[in-house]
């Protein structure tokens, strides 16, 4: 696969102009009671004019570096998966796992430069029982870790005073200085790097009988940043999804909903030396944020099995976040957010030509309770990034309206070859703080099916 884009509505850490290309192969084989699966791809993308968030996925964990140069930067992923199942005691016990695990590394070489490197990596030991004839329940073991590293230096010959970074503590309260100073622990002595990482457990339960199923999945997480003893911040959480469907001869319903939260604590840190060794210790933690978010939705598709319209989906989408901030005693403050979407996609067939023609739209809607709680006697208030905040808000809440159209040709010289092409357009409506108003991309994948 190969593509590219552009366009100005965008978040601010989303390049202005991009392009990538991937590769990618996946299997099922089945033998006598046992059916395995795997998958291997690889990407890479270079964005021009980036800046930001050092992230490989800006916003989901409580805390975010951001630096302020554009520049040109680089993304190669990896990602490989694998699970098998196997039929034991009479087809009536069926034992199983699955796998995944990415690998990531984000690199920028325009001042100040950064390579992040990410992975993450899921395991989910599976039995399931077999009831009667289509119809089971399942119950998964889930294990999944992620983790991040920032290394930032500065290269050429400006002063240290040139260049300075924000360590983003929630609702885009932190703290701004010099990308090298003791506050935002990107190039602090002992550690070098700015670390995060997350570990989560919990258990899935999916039941099946004819023409329904349902499923839960709740996970408990606890993540830190920092390491060799300087845990800077930790933050726990959860997470809870289910989903529900309905199945007909050629239509279904399904339901889904999800729900997510954690709480960002900072350490209360000093460095002690004895004997010439300096060591860390930590004598508390004071809550700094937390945050809760969640969504709905609901699709519905349907199957033709004449003419050339061969399937309709709709989907709706509503979702909502409550963020909150206590980073400086007695100033607290309180973000709501609440989205709502439409998604309509229809697939046609005319002989060796696939045609999928895709139109959505949203709306978004966020209410700011405003920083409250100083007092006569305490003046100095946290420090805020207003611009960069009051930008990502206009993203989210402005009005948008997309399509998308896919053109695929199955080769008649080469059967199970195909080539397709995709191309996308984004508008969003009173645009004031943002760049533009149209973002585009274009796609193009050759596959072979063995």
């Amino acid at each position: 696969s190969g593509g590219s884009g552009g366009g100005a509505t965008k978040p601010a850490f989303q390049a202005s102009s991009l392009w990538m290309a991937g590769a990618g192969a996946q299997g099922v084989l089945h033998s006598y009671r046992t059916s395995w699966q795997g998958s291997f791809s690889f990407e890479q993308v270079n964005g021009k004019e980036m800046l930001t968030s050092m992230f490989l996925e800006p916003g989901y964990f409580p805390v975010d570096v951001l630096e302020f140069t554009p520049g040109d930067k680089t993304r190669q992923t990896y990602r490989m998966g694998g699970g098998f199942a196997t039929e034991l005691d009479g087809d009536f016990l069926v034992l199983g796992g699955k796998a995944s695990y990415s690998a990531s590394n984000y690199a920028k070489r325009k001042d100040i430069r950064h390579t992040t490197y990410g992975m993450s990596l899921r395991v989910e030991p599976t039995v399931t029982f077999k009831m009667y004839d289509k119809a089971g329940m399942s119950i998964a073991y889930i294990f999944r870790k992620r983790t991040e590293s920032i290394d930032a230096e500065q290269v050429g010959a400006a002063t240290d005073q040139s260049y300075y970074a924000f360590l983003d503590k929630g609702l885009r309260y932190g703290t701004y200085q010099v990308w090298d100073g003791d506050g935002l622990h990107l190039d602090e002595a002992g550690v070098g790097v700015f670390p995060v990482k997350e570990y989560a457990h919990g258990v899935g339960y999916i039941l099946e009988v004819p023409e329904f199923s349902s499923g839960i999945e709740a996970l408990w997480k606890r993540g830190y940043v920092g390491e060799k003893g300087y845990d800077w911040f930790r933050y726990p959480g959860s997470e809870l999804k289910l989903f529900m469907e309905r199945k007909w001869t050629r239509q279904n319903l399904r339901l889904e909903m999800m729900l997510q939260d954690d709480q960002l604590e900072e350490a209360v840190l000093d460095k002690v030396s004895a004997g010439g060794v300096t060591t860390p210790e930590v004598y508390g933690y004071n809550a700094v944020s937390d945050r809760i978010w969640g969504s709905v939705d609901l699709t519905y598709g349907v199957r033709f099995a004449q003419g050339h319209l061969k399937r309709l989906q709709a989907v709706l989408h509503g979702g909502f976040w409550t963020e909150k901030s206590y980073l400086m005693y007695p100033f607290t403050d309180r973000n709501d957010r609440y989205n709502a979407s439409a998604t309509l996609v229809a697939a046609f067939a005319f002989g060796r030509v696939d045609v999928g023609l895709r139109v959505n739209g949203g709306i978004g809607r966020w209410k700011e309770q405003g920083l409250q709680g100083g007092t006569d006697e305490v003046l100095t208030k946290p420090y805020r990034l207003q611009f960069d905040w009051d930008r990502k808000m206009e993203y989210f809440s402005t009005s948008k309206l997309g399509t998308g159209l896919t053109l695929a040709y199955h080769l008649k010289a080469v059967p199970g070859a195909s080539i397709q092409a995709e191309g996308t357009w984004l508008h969003g409506f009173g645009i004031v703080l943002l760049p533009g108003a149209d973002r585009w991309s274009t796609t193009l994948k050759i596959g072979y099916d063995f």
